[in-house]
């Protein structure tokens, strides 16, 4: 069993009753905090007065915390032990408004003072009564040089300044003949009472504090006789001693007689000291008998508290399981010694006792304990081992053992160092356990470095990284050094904001693990974030099966290698699937976009055949020009084709040569105008700017024949379309505008997709490659393309491109 910490604090040790309430009670709940937190000179003070034999008590502190010792305690009667600890002016409510001025004195200006035989009314056993005490009040500075508290001794005078009062007023009546004895009885502080000579003792006169000893008003006493009165007192043996009195004239005197008197309706025990002296008559004759009685109730029961505490001290030594021993004098005598110190030292009580402690344990010679001892009792200064080893005879067998243990001196009333104190307990089987579990837990923190996944302890509803693995320090991409110690999101910083917080909260607080399937988690990498993808389980930890929630495991494995290969996979997959439906579409659109223009070619040229007369050739040249028509569309979806082919293949790159913007575009035109349909013109403006400038002209002009085919496939006949070009600082500007069919809203964000066509184009003919082939080609040259369309008002495409600066060298365009 381990010893109350305060055990081992050496300005507790000792002090009978008080000191084992200080070394026992919580003082963290008292406004001085505990023992550990009090100041040196506030620990010295306590010290002191707990060996001091005359009552002594510390006032600490503004709210004059109360401490004190076993003398003291007599004072406080029923007040105690609820004192200990408490402030002053709710202990001593009745008299605080005398005692408190005199304490902030001395707290406020270091002013020590003395009363001596002060009259106060105190209520310590339930009611007010009259006490008389002589007391001192000190300053007890502290270390700062202020004043922490007040040192008071005090002693209760009351028995004696009553006694000595009772000599003066005794005197005084001598001196004073005049005075009645009648009115000698109501001055004296005694109970006196003067009974008759009659069988029943008629109570012929009482004194007002014989009153108060009985218990009874003078109508209930005087005239009566004395058993009447008191029926109580029958068979208490009194009537027998008034009688023996009386008749041998000897007087008879009882000291701390019990006496059981009926008071507030039950019946009470009190201890007095009384006198039955006969009362004599000038002629020698005995008259009567006179009481005189002194109620020493409160001295007996406090003495018989202090025996009942002792006894109880001394039982609570001898049943403790904790090795406590005194020792007298330099050569160390055992002057007690309970049963465990005996079982500790592997001897019995009488082979210890009364004989110096060396002398009946020699083997612990040599081991510096003597040297311990003697330093202890020659300067009073503590001595507290930890584990210390000792070598004992146990068994017939020498065997180091462990201990925990303080050597204490006690001191006598005047300060002075007689005796010595152990208190030991034995902790060499908590040592061996304590090793092992070192050993388990040296063992189980080598299995955590070194396990093959991430692994971390955190504590505490912020998530104090408590132990981290070096694998968990590799994924969070975080030292050892920055994470213990650490909230996990304030080192973490990235990763907070995520949810990760709330999950681990949700552990915390249910008790049910929360497990993650590949979830990406932002960390640090290369110096920036990125996702990494984890397999982890925040799991509940509890220091024991059945106790609370205090942490959590987290284990993790960082998946990202596999994460990204599988996405891989997934979308190489997914290329695949589109690279088949492509292949499909080609097929399905080659079909048909090939039979079409094939079927006319074949058609024209057998028909060609029958026009064979001199007045057919508009006929023949009719079939001529269709077939020349097809071929040129199976040269553009060839060409298409081609060029799709070439940019899915990454071959094409941008080649900047000088060209004249204006000569360039009039001659596209001039190539345009056998495609686009009857009627239809192209208008051409150039809005602004050198229209000397530097772009891969192969690449522009499919751009622009692109455009302008669609404008023409999608408009009527005999529709304009416009086309106007600008240059502006180092940006080129093409403009295609046309007045045909539109584009629906819903197709809008697919136009630029390879083989895709509107929904309202199915009556034209096409391969849905044109726009796709634009956009590419405008990505190719680092520039943008953009539109607005209206269905039935038509469309307009703007293209815009970055310029090379323009080379110095003329070309055949220019």
């Amino acid at each position: 069993m381990t010893p109350n910490k305060a055990a081992t604090w050496a300005f507790l040790a000792g002090g009978g009753e008080l000191g084992d309430l200080m070394r026992n009670k919580d003082w963290s709940n008292t406004s001085i905090g505990a023992p550990d937190q009090w100041t040196p000179s506030l620990r010295a003070t306590v010290g002191v007065c707990l060996n001091a034999h005359t009552p002594a008590l510390i006032w600490w502190g503004s709210g004059h915390v109360m401490l004190y010792n076993d003398a003291y305690r007599l004072i406080l009667g029923d007040k105690h032990p609820k004192a200990l600890g408490s402030e002053g002016r709710a202990v001593w409510p009745e008299i605080w408004a005398t005692l408190g001025p005199r304490l902030k004195a001395v707290l406020t200006r270091g002013e020590a003072d003395w009363s001596e035989n002060e009259l106060l009314l105190v209520n310590r056993r339930g009611l007010p009564e009259a006490a008389y005490f002589s007391c001192s009040h000190s300053p007890i500075y502290d270390e700062s040089g202020g004043i922490g508290g007040v040192f008071c001794l005090a002693t209760e005078t009351t028995d004696s300044w009553l006694r000595r009062r009772q000599r003066q007023e005794l005197e005084e009546a001598g001196r004073k003949k005049e005075l009645s004895l009648a009115t000698l009885f109501e001055q004296v502080t005694v109970g006196v009472a003067i009974l008759g000579l009659d069988p029943a003792f008629t109570v012929e006169l009482a004194t007002p504090f014989y009153h108060q000893v009985v218990g009874r008003p003078a109508n209930q006493l005087v005239g009566k006789p004395l058993l009447e009165a008191l029926p109580e007192l029958a068979g208490q043996g009194f009537e027998g001693r008034l009688k023996q009195v009386t008749t041998t004239g000897v007087a008879y005197k009882s000291g701390e007689t019990p006496v059981h008197l009926m008071r507030r309706g039950q019946l009470e025990t009190s201890y007095v000291d009384f006198v039955y002296q006969p009362r004599y008559e000038t002629n020698k004759s005995i008259t009567g008998v006179i009481i005189i009685v002194t109620d020493i109730t409160p001295a007996v029961r406090a003495r018989q508290r202090l025996e009942s505490n002792e006894r109880l001290l001394s039982a609570i030594i001898q049943q403790t399981p904790l090795g406590v021993g005194i020792f007298s004098g330099p050569e160390f005598t055992v002057e007690m010694a309970n049963p465990t110190i005996c079982q500790l030292w592997g001897r019995t009580h009488q082979q210890v006792i009364d004989k110096p402690l060396f002398t009946v344990l020699p083997e612990a010679t040599g081991q510096g304990f003597e040297e311990l001892l003697q330093g202890v009792y020659k300067t009073g200064f503590a001595f507290e081992g930890h584990e210390l080893p000792v070598t004992l005879e146990r068994n017939g067998q020498l065997k180091t053992v462990y201990f925990n243990f303080v050597y204490d001196a006690l001191r006598n009333v005047e300060g002075g160092i007689e005796r010595t104190m152990v208190i030991a307990t034995e902790v060499t089987r908590a040592r061996q356990d304590r090793q092992q579990t070192e050993v388990s837990e040296a063992r189980l923190r080598s299995l955590f470095q070194q396990a093959p996944v991430a692994i971390a302890i955190m504590r505490g509803p912020t998530f104090v990284v408590e132990l981290a693995n070096p694998l968990i320090c590799t994924l969070w991409n975080r030292t050892q050094a920055q994470l213990l110690g650490n909230p996990i999101f304030g080192v973490l910083t990235e990763s907070a904001g995520h949810g990760f917080e709330e999950l681990l909260t949700g552990v915390l607080h249910t008790g049910v693990p929360f497990v993650g399937h590949e979830l990406p988690v932002p960390f640090q990498r290369d110096g920036q974030v990125q996702p990494v993808y984890v397999n982890f389980v925040y799991e509940p930890l509890r220091d024991r099966p059945d106790g609370p929630i205090s942490g959590i495991v987290v284990v993790g494995t960082d998946v990202t290698e596999q994460v990204l290969i599988r996405q891989q996979t997934e979308r190489l997959l997914v290329q695949e699937r589109e690279l088949n439906e492509l292949k499909s579409n080609f097929v399905t659109l080659a079909s048909h976009e090939f039979r079409t223009p094939m079927g006319t070619i074949l058609s024209s040229a057998s028909l060609i055949g029958r026009y064979n007369g001199p007045d057919e050739d508009d006929k023949r040249e009719r079939h001529v020009q269709r077939i020349k028509s097809a071929v040129h569309g199976l040269t553009g979806l060839l060409n298409d084709f081609l060029s799709l082919s070439q940019m899915e293949q990454s071959t094409l790159h941008g080649c900047p040569q000088p060209l004249h913007i204006v000569t360039f575009c009039q001659e596209v035109i001039d190539d345009m105008q056998a495609l686009i349909k009857p009627g239809q013109r192209i208008v051409y403006t150039h809005l602004s700017g050198e229209p000397a400038v530097s772009l891969d002209g192969q690449m522009l002009k499919n751009i622009l024949i692109n455009l302008l085919v669609n404008a023409s496939k999608y408009s009527a006949n005999g529709k304009a379309i416009d086309l106007s070009t600008a240059v502006a600082g180092d940006q080129f500007q093409l403009t295609v505008r046309d007045q045909g069919i539109g584009i629906p809203d819903a197709d809008k964000d697919k136009l630029f997709i390879n083989f895709f066509r509107a929904r309202n184009v199915n009556h034209v003919s096409g391969t849905g490659l044109g726009l796709y082939v634009v956009k590419r080609y405008v990505d190719l040259l680092g520039g943008t393309v953009s539109f607005t369309s209206q269905l039935d008002s038509g469309t307009i495409f703007t293209v815009h491109l970055p310029l090379t600066p323009p080379s110095h060298e003329n070309h055949s365009g220019d």
